[in-house]
Parts: structure tokens; sequence; C-alpha cells
């Protein structure tokens, strides 16, 4: 499971950059995280229980550096998705020290022959307890090894704890985060860091128990922290496929509009997270950008292009794409998809009542109306309006 789960999670992942390399950076570093933890897993897979002298000499040790970087790549979307922002302040290339050490200190282990990785892949495949002695890293044993990943990981995840309480526990939130976005945000960080906070504590005891006592007796004893840990991984995965929401993270307007007065400290307010009041559309700090929108699909037409996509929208207004799909969603009240063919069936029925159809086919203006074909069009007509072009044109000659 722990094989197939990882893979799939790397695709997973693979999906999310390709969609989020120049619109959503926060998802940029969930992506690596998520990546960098696979392959963590499918080499932990390998070692105990792979029986490819191959694949072990591949994956062990080499990819090492990047279990390092999974603090760093999960401190920067935590605090990304609180803040609203993706830029790096220059302290944090402290973050990446521990990797570049380790990844120095592997430089004489991953010039070795290959011939040489697969005796020792093999070596470890008949005995576990072989792995102990295996000479990977210039600066520290493969003790130290072990035991340095789970609880640099797990210090990262408790002070990420700590970034989300001190976000969430105090009373003067910022009020131009609209609270339905916020939740949801909130929902996805404790499921995401209470996942993790599990995986990396039982993998943590059972480092110790192998190390203490010996791989192949602290391994087999650890089986139900195995299966606890995989479905801790298996949920944290899997969320991002069921709640796609999650990746929106918590908007909030590159624009604000003149604030009044602060409040004073006694004034006291309830917790957003413990109460979603209701607000009018026009008290929504994302009211103004909800208008922009409006205005741009009216006055350009984006949708009129066969490829239109919700980035379109983000990269003209220059605005991250988290904040048009927190629009559409919740001030338009609508999914992205839906509203695309009502822009298009409003356009073709304009075209139709102008009499364009005695100069073009129905073909033609289901393509003038952004449909790539006669089929779309006239499925996305029917399901919209209830009959067909056709009907439509029939009924609107009689009524003349």
């Amino acid at each position: 499971m722990l094989l197939y789960v990882s893979i799939f999670t790397i695709l997973l992942s693979l999906i999310l950059l390709y969609n989020n390399w120049n619109i959503n950076k926060n998802a940029i570093y969930l992506a690596l995280f998520l990546i960098s933890s696979s392959f963590y897993g499918i080499a932990h897979y390998f070692v105990v229980y792979g029986k490819s002298p191959f694949w072990l000499a591949v994956f062990y040790n080499h990819f090492t550096p990047l279990m390092l970087l999974l603090g760093p790549f999960l401190l920067f979307y935590v605090r990304g998705t609180l803040n609203d922002t993706t830029a790096l302040k220059k302290i944090d290339f402290f973050h990446f020290i521990p990797a570049i050490v380790h990844l120095i200190g592997i430089i004489p282990y991953s010039l070795q022959p290959f011939s040489e990785k697969v005796q020792i892949a093999t070596a470890v495949i008949n005995n576990i307890d072989q792995i102990l002695y295996i000479n990977g890293n210039y600066f520290y044993s493969t003790a130290v090894n072990f035991i340095i990943r789970p609880v640099l990981l797990l210090s990262y995840i408790l002070y990420c704890m700590y970034l989300i309480w001190k976000r969430f526990s105090v009373t003067n939130f910022d009020a131009n985060i609209p609270k339905k976005q916020l939740l949801i945000s909130f929902r996805w960080l404790i499921i995401l860091i209470v996942s993790l906070f599990f995986i990396v504590s039982e993998f943590l005891i059972i480092t110790f128990n192998s190390i203490r006592i010996k791989p192949s007796v602290g391994l087999v004893n650890s089986y139900p922290l195995y299966i606890l840990s995989g479905i801790a991984y298996c949920v944290m995965s899997f969320s991002l496929l069921l709640f796609p929401n999650i990746l929106y993270g918590i908007p909030k307007r590159i624009a604000l509009a003149k604030e009044g007065p602060k409040k004073t400290k006694k004034q006291k307010q309830t917790p957003v997270i413990e109460v979603e009041e209701a607000i009018s559309l026009e008290e929504d700090p994302f009211f103004e950008l909800y208008n922009t929108i409006l205005k741009y699909l009216e006055e350009n037409k984006p949708f009129l292009n066969y490829d239109f996509k919700i980035s379109d929208i983000a990269l003209d207004l220059k605005v991250p794409q988290n904040h048009v799909s927190y629009c559409i969603t919740y001030l338009m009240e609508t999914k992205f998809s839906k509203l695309k063919s009502e822009l298009r069936i409003k356009h073709a029925i304009n075209l139709l009542e102008k009499g364009s159809n005695s100069k073009l086919t129905i073909e033609a203006i289901g393509k003038k109306s952004g449909f790539k074909t006669r089929s779309n069009f006239y499925s996305t007509f029917k399901e919209e309006i209830g009959f067909t072009p056709s009907e439509y044109i029939e009924r609107l000659n009689k009524s003349l």
C-alpha cells in the first residue's frame, strides 16, 4: 500500500505543480513537500518490503537530502497560507543548511559504482540489520542519519502547530479575510498537521526501536504503527482529491480600502473559528474584485475562446488564482465550469435573437460562442435552456 499511495501522491503533486506554477506559489511548496515525502515512502518500502536490489540501489540514500527539506517546505506552505504570501525571507536560507550539509556528506557514497550499490542493497535485503553498518554519509553514522530526519521534521511540525494556534486563537482577526475560506483553510491545515504529527511520531518510535534493539526486531514489532501511519498518510494525500477547496488558501485583498479608526483593546470580538457570521455581498472584502471580474467578463468576453481557463482571469487581472476562485465559488455562488457555460449560452442566444442564424449555421454560432464542437454546443444549450438550438430557433420564429 505504501508504494502505491506514494506513487499516487507524486502524480497528484505533479498535477498540482503544473496548474499552479505561475498562479499559486503556496501550492508549489505543498507539492514539493508531498513529492519529497513520497520519495521517502518509496525508499522505505524497498528497504523493508522490496526484494529488488536494483530499485533499492536506486532509491537508497540518494534522495535523503530531500527528506531534510520536508520541514522547510511544510513551513513555507503553512506560513504562506496563513499570511497569504509566497515570498521567502533572507533568513529562510538557514532552513536549507541541513539538506546542503547532508548532500555534501553523501557525495562519496553517490560516486561509488552502481554495481557496488547493488551489492549493498543485496546485503540489506538478505539481512536488514546490515543497514546500520552502511557508510552512507561522510559526517555521521547511519543511526544518527535515521534519527535526524524525523526529529527535525517533528520540530517543524510543532512550530507549524504554534503558527496555526497563534493565527487562529486571537480575537482581533483580520476583517479582510473571508470567513468561509478561512474555515476551509483552517480545517485543511489541521488535517495536514495532525496527520503529519502521527506519521512522524510513529516513524520516530520505529526508528528508535530499530536502533536500540536492531532493525529486524524493531521493524517487526512496529507493524501496528505502520498501519496507523499508513492510514494517516492516506488521509493527508486523498484530502487533496476529495476537498480541492483546500488549495485555495486564505485569500486577502491585495489593494485594501482605507480602514477606519482601529478598535481599542477593550473591545472584544468573537473568534472567527467559533462563529461564522453571515455578511452581505457588499461587506465581503473581495467585493471589489468580484465587480472587476464581472466587468472583465462582460467587456473582454474571454469565454469565447475554446481553451478559456480560470487561470486566464488571474493572469489578465494580475491577481492570485485563489482569489478568483473564491469570488466565483462564494460571491457568484457557482462553479467556474457552470459560469463558463452560462456565459457562452447567453452569447449564443444573443446571436440567435439578432438573426445570425440566417447568415451562419448553428455549428458556426456555437463556435463563435466558444464551443469547440457542435455536439458540445447542443448538449450544453439543452442543459441550460431546456431544448436544442434548432428548437429554440423554431420557437423564436413562431413568436415573430
